[in-house]
């Protein structure tokens, strides 16, 4: 099972459990059977959940994200009754209650608002746990990173190339439309090979690996052949939508970083140290020697050689004393 599939599920499960947590409050409020409720609760937060995961987050859900919010929310509402009337007669058939079905009908009044009222707390739930990371949410609770951490990282730094002059070219809501999709697409590769997004940088983002979940089953080179495969796969969207399909650099590097809480009313967890330096420096260097994805020899020393890799020879990267072995990576697409 990928990560990002199990992580998913996880958002899920949280967000499942939320249903029956507000379902068993509900009991108390409308009176309804304590059995049907939160077998009820269960099923369509179930359902609910993957809808909102599997779907709306998804390649197949964009069209309802750019959708104006108005809309979206009646679309989504929409659905939401759909799933409840089939969670409500599935229930029925379940326990064997159809004579009491009129008395849920008499009840909807109440029962409608309620389901919406539980259904935006689960959903808000499930784009917290989406925006912030699962993995986050869980150490700001135990409070791992409230002291300064030591940790050993890869980081993975991607920018698009000529975005100043895709501007002039586009406009700029068009550039907007052309980096959101593209960010969209080049997220999916990395945290299906086991990353994530540590920060988006206007028309790129920073992921980032724990040192050996990067080069498990050469991870972190997967990730970037599956960017390159992701974008030419969907090549005929992008130019059909904007006459161009975007390209990009990659800089990589790993080391120890050191990780820390950051901010007060709003916290996040911010990672510090020469290892990020560098890696933005290997991005940099990529478009210096034209290669599209350039790796310090840390990364390579890590990894399964091949003819793909080429030695550039060695950088001088401001604030550290001594010349760093640099390697360029061609990307293959159709790597297994």
């Amino acid at each position: 099972m990928k990560i990002s599939t199990r992580n998913k599920l996880v958002s899920v499960a949280i967000s499942t459990g939320v249903f029956v947590g507000l379902a068993i409050g509900a009991i108390f409020l409308v009176k309804l059977k304590a059995d049907q409720a939160i077998v009820g609760a269960f099923l369509l937060g179930l359902m609910i959940s993957l809808f909102e995961v599997f779907y709306v987050q998804g390649q197949a859900g964009r069209w309802l994200r750019v959708m104006h919010p108005l809309k979206s929310l009646l679309l989504y509402n929409l659905a939401i009754l759909v799933m409840m009337f089939a969670v409500m007669y599935f229930n029925h058939w379940a326990f064997d209650r159809w004579d009491k079905l009129p008395l849920v009908y008499a009840k909807l009044p109440v029962v409608i608002p309620l389901l919406f009222v539980i259904s935006a707390i689960a959903l808000v739930s499930l784009r917290i746990v989406g925006y912030v990371g699962g993995r986050n949410i869980f150490y700001l609770l135990i409070g791992k990173y409230h002291r300064p951490v030591v940790e050993k990282k890869v980081f993975l730094f991607l920018d698009m190339k000529g975005s100043t002059n895709l501007v002039d070219r586009l406009g700029a809501i068009r550039m907007k439309a052309l980096v959101g999709k593209f960010l969209f697409d080049a997220s999916k590769p990395i945290t299906d090979n086991g990353g994530e997004i540590y920060r988006f940088t206007g028309d790129g983002f920073v992921a980032m690996w724990d040192w050996e979940r990067a080069f498990l089953a050469g991870s972190i080179f997967q990730a970037v052949d599956d960017l390159y495969a992701m974008i030419a796969l969907e090549r005929p969207v992008y130019e059909e939508t904007f006459g161009l399909a975007p390209e990009f650099r990659i800089g990589i590097h790993g080391g120890d970083i050191v990780g820390s809480e950051e901010g007060d009313n709003r916290r996040d967890i911010g990672f510090y140290g020469d290892t990020i330096n560098i890696a933005a420096r290997m991005e940099q260097k990529a478009k210096e020697v034209g290669y599209n994805c350039v790796l310090t020899s840390e990364i390579f020393a890590n990894s399964t050689k091949d003819s793909r890799f080429k030695p550039l020879g060695a950088e001088t990267v401001r604030g550290i004393e001594r010349p760093m072995e640099i390697y360029g990576y061609t990307p293959s697409p159709n790597r297994s």
